[in-house]
């Protein structure tokens, strides 16, 4: 699929290597060039089926080479990042953290690195708070960072965008959305103030496959957007049992709707 947008049949999985180093490739020179261009608060969302949570064939070593193979291409242009990944959160027996990162700080921690990334300080791991910003901190990667039942991760990372200042923070597949519980913990009081904060954050990758839901087979198409670039609906179509392709068939500035993506896909 040589530099096309989205490699063919990916339903097949595991993914073969070449089609996770498309994926890998694509993050890396998005967040790259957004960080190039000044962009300080920054969303990555790639959900192909390795990457997506919702899938039985959810991969975490795929969601750890990405950030592995992003932080090195930073830290190789010369900068100091913090890679983390939340703690645990609530208390007493309610405390824990999501299923699909436990475990991930140990495995990261314990990956190989490129010589001297990790030793020379321009790679280091922490979590979420004011407390894992230092002063020679240079770019900010965290992983999946997401509220849970009865504890809310956002107080703790606005606390930390506040004192990184204007140094990058890239997130990486998030789910900040409230999950409303007990204690009066995500209720309506203090909504608009979180969804304004995340409001900041802004796009510069965006991929996922387009089902019929709530179904994820068959793949109609895809939606991808790449820093810089407009967002484009791809539809699927299958030329034979050992042959497929995407073709671009819509064009936005801006992500389109569910009703935009049907009739781009369905052609109307």
């Amino acid at each position: 699929f040589d530099g096309t947008p989205t490699p063919p049949f990916l339903n097949t999985t595991p993914h073969p290597r070449h089609v996770r180093q498309h994926f890998y490739a694509d993050v890396r020179h998005a967040t790259l060039k957004a960080i190039e261009d000044g962009a300080r608060r920054a969303v990555v969302r790639s959900v192909f089926p390795e990457m997506n949570t919702e899938t039985d064939v959810y991969r975490v070593g795929t969601l750890l080479e990405m950030a592995r193979d992003l932080t090195t291409a930073v830290a190789q242009d010369g900068k100091r990042v913090k890679l983390c990944v939340q703690q645990s959160l609530g208390k007493g027996v309610f405390q824990g953290l999501p299923l699909s990162l436990s475990g991930v700080r140990k495995i990261m921690e314990k990956m190989e690195w490129e010589e001297g990334l990790v030793e020379d300080g321009f790679v280091r791991f922490g979590s979420v708070g004011e407390d894992q910003v230092e002063d020679d901190d240079d770019v900010f990667v965290i992983l999946c960072p997401q509220n849970m039942q009865g504890a809310a991760l956002l107080p703790l990372l606005q606390a930390m965008d506040e004192k990184a200042g204007e140094r990058p923070i890239v997130l990486i597949n998030p789910d900040l959305t409230d999950i409303p519980s007990s204690g009066n913990v995500m209720q309506v009081r203090g909504r608009q103030e979180r969804m304004e904060f995340v409001a900041n954050f802004k796009d510069i990758y965006h991929f996922r496959l387009l089902y019929k839901k709530p179904f994820l087979y068959p793949i109609y198409g895809a939606l991808r957007m790449t820093y810089g670039e407009p967002w484009t609906v791809y539809k699927r179509v299958q030329k034979s049992r050992k042959e497929e392709d995407y073709f671009p068939v819509g064009s936005f500035d801006k992500e389109p709707s569910t009703s935009e993506i049907t009739s781009c896909i369905l052609g109307r």
